[in-house]
């Protein structure tokens, strides 16, 4: 077997990984001189390609990667719930999937090896934070990519956005606490290297801005236990605003944790969220919280990447989720 890689295929031929990867795998869409080039230095240099690739292309089966990228790993409720209605989709379009946490940058260099080897034919990347070149590389090589909440100004034809209308969302839970009257309100804020954390962190204090309100911005890491940590510290220190609102709902939750575990009504601070979990509702009392239809979000996902892999175009690379604010009992 020859020791020539795909990367060297690509490079000998003039084109992108990914449009060596979609030849190997008889993709449709692909200009005959291009693949006539290609498969010329393919023969010329003996490579052989993943063996099990091609069997699978040749079943014409269809498999999508899921990429969580998250040190945290999947105990995120948002991660479970997207992760169930994109396998949700992708089953009802007899498409299958393959599901990968991501925590190190090594691992971030799987998705390229997979879409190399043909094992998947595009990818859902989820969880992705401002500053990452294993993906900027993927984008730049023109990989099949769906990108959850990630920088709209790429406009890449293999690229395809889905965000949650962050800043707005920001702005919405803002207006929310302050016709309730409060002045003193705190802000849990995800990961700022995040663009879900960074935007709706954004918006919220804006909104503030302009009506006079100065905000303390606590750092919550979209995590649960870290808010309760804070807010726990803040309130034996006597430090309770008259409103919060948290990034996510998981952090709602855990500063629900604190006020009662404190002997402390809930009704004391008004609390809102963001996404709309199921745990959101589930949990007493139920959560205020700002959400954006998930199910529809999880159906443009799959719809675009199939769309990518089977080289169509499409008209708009940016989808914004369509919010809506949930008043329930915090």
């Amino acid at each position: 077997m020859s020791s020539i890689k795909i990367d060297d295929i690509a490079r000998l031929a003039g084109y992108s990984k990914s449009t060596v990867s979609k030849v190997i795998n008889n993709y449709p869409g692909i200009p005959e001189s291009t693949k006539e080039k290609i498969m010329k230095v393919i023969k010329k240099y003996e490579f052989e390609p993943n063996i099990q690739a091609r069997n699978l292309a040749g079943k014409r089966d269809k498999v999508i990667g899921i990429f969580i990228l998250d040190k945290g790993g999947l105990g995120s409720y948002f991660f479970q719930y997207i992760i169930a209605l994109i396998v949700e989709k992708s089953e009802e379009r007899d498409v299958k999937v393959l599901i990968s946490l991501i925590k190190t940058s090594e691992e971030k260099i799987r998705i390229k090896q997979l879409i190399d080897n043909g094992t998947i034919q595009g990818a859902i990347i989820i969880g992705a934070t401002l500053d990452e070149p294993e993906i900027e590389n993927l984008i730049e090589n023109e990989y099949n990519l769906v990108m959850f909440d990630y920088k709209t100004e790429h406009h890449s034809k293999n690229v395809f956005l889905i965000n949650s209308n962050n800043y707005n969302g920001g702005k919405l839970a803002a207006k929310f606490l302050l016709e309730k009257g409060l002045k003193t309100i705190y802000h849990f804020a995800g990961q700022e290297n995040k663009l879900a954390g960074l935007e709706r962190k954004e918006g919220f204090l804006d909104e503030l801005d302009g009506n006079g309100i100065v905000s303390k911005v606590l750092k919550g890491e979209f995590q649960l236990e870290i808010a309760k940590k804070i807010f726990t510290q803040l309130i034996k220190s006597g430090d309770i605003p008259e409103g919060i609102f948290c990034a996510n709902d998981e952090m709602a939750i855990g500063c629900l944790e604190a006020l009662t575990e404190n002997d402390i009504a809930y009704e004391k601070v008004k609390l809102i969220g963001f996404d709309n979990n199921q745990i959101s509702r589930l949990y007493r009392p139920r959560i205020t919280t700002i959400g954006y239809n998930l199910d529809k979000m999880a159906d443009k996902a799959v719809e675009a990447i199939l769309k990518l892999i089977a080289g169509e175009k499409i008209k708009t690379n940016v989808y914004n989720g369509e919010l809506k604010l949930y008043e329930r009992e915090t």
